[in-house]
C-alpha cells in the first residue's frame, strides 16, 4: 500500500536530486558538451512519483534521488517532461524508497496574498533541508522560460519573499497548514526577496494530461494573438465606446493549436 501523507511531517516528502547530464551543442550538432553534475529538490506525491522543476533534469542521462532521513541514493526514472511549465515527473522503482515516505496530495487552492508560506529544499547544494519562510507578495501571469526572445504562454505564478536559490528548485512550498502550496522554480540575481511559485493550478494541469494521455507535450493554448484597444482612433475605427476601457483586438489565429 501507498504511505500516507496524513499526519507526517510534510518536510519528510522533500528529497534531494542529483542528474548527471550531457547538452547538445548547437554550433556542432554532431557533437555534445561535456558532462555535468548538478543537484535541485523534488517531493513525493499522491501515486508514489516525485515532482520537480524540468530545468532540474533537462538533458538527463542519470538520475538518482536521496531521503533526507536516509543515506544513500536510489535510481530514479522520468515519467514526464514539461519544458513549457518547467515541471517533471518522476519515479523510484525500488520499494524501499516508498517505506514511510509522506505523499503529498494535490490539490487546486491557490494561496491568497500575504498567506505565509514556507520553502523547503536543498539550496546550493547543501546536505540538508534548508528551510526559509515568507509571505505571498504577489499573485500573477509569468512566461516560465524567461526566453526574452520567445514569447512563450504566460501562466499563473506566485511571487513570494522566502529566498529561493539554486537547488531549491523543485522543492515543496507549504502553507501553514502543512499543505503543499506550489513548486518553487526561480529567484532573481539583481533583486532581493523575490522568488516565483508554480501554483497548485498549474500542477493540476500538468498532471492530469500526464494521467489522460502517459505522456505530457505542452499545456492547452488558446492559439490566438491580441492587443488591447485603449487608442480612442483604433476604438473609433471597431465602433466601440470612445470612452470604454474594455475590449481585445484579435490579430492573429494559430491553426491547429491544442
Amino acid at each position: 500500500p501507498e504511505a500516507s501523507y496524513e499526519g507526517a511531517l510534510p518536510m519528510a516528502s522533500c528529497v534531494k536530486i542529483f542528474t548527471n547530464s550531457v547538452s547538445p551543442c548547437y554550433m556542432r550538432p554532431w557533437t555534445k558538451w561535456d558532462g555535468e553534475t548538478s543537484t535541485g529538490s523534488g517531493f513525493a506525491i499522491e501515486g508514489r512519483r516525485i515532482l520537480t522543476n524540468s530545468h532540474v533534469v533537462r538533458n538527463w542521462q542519470l538520475l538518482q534521488v536521496q531521503r533526507h532521513d536516509r543515506p544513500g541514493k536510489w535510481m530514479a526514472r522520468l515519467l514526464a517532461e514539461g519544458v513549457q511549465c518547467d515541471l517533471a515527473l518522476l519515479t523510484v522503482d525500488d520499494e524501499a524508497f516508498w517505506e514511510g515516505v509522506p505523499l503529498q496530495p494535490i490539490t487546486s487552492e491557490v494561496p491568497h496574498l500575504q498567506h505565509v508560506v514556507t520553502a523547503v529544499g536543498y539550496p546550493l547544494g547543501g546536505e540538508n533541508l534548508s528551510v526559509t519562510r515568507g509571505v505571498v507578495s504577489r499573485i500573477d501571469l509569468l512566461d516560465y522560460t524567461f526566453i526574452e526572445q520567445v514569447q512563450g504562454e504566460r501562466l499563473l505564478v506566485l511571487q513570494i519573499d522566502a529566498a529561493i536559490n539554486p537547488g531549491n528548485s523543485g522543492g515543496p512550498v507549504f502553507d501553514s497548514k502543512g499543505q503543499v502550496v506550489g513548486v518553487a522554480f526561480a529567484g532573481l540575481d539583481d533583486a532581493d526577496n523575490i522568488g516565483y511559485v508554480i501554483p497548485m493550478p498549474v500542477i493540476s494541469l500538468f498532471l492530469d494530461a500526464h494521467r489522460e494521455r502517459g505522456t505530457f507535450s505542452q499545456l492547452p493554448s488558446l492559439g490566438i494573438s491580441f492587443q488591447n484597444t485603449e487608442n480612442r482612433s483604433l476604438r473609433r475605427i471597431l465602433a466601440l465606446d470612445l470612452d470604454g476601457r474594455t475590449g481585445l483586438l484579435v490579430t492573429g489565429v494559430t491553426p491547429l493549436m491544442p
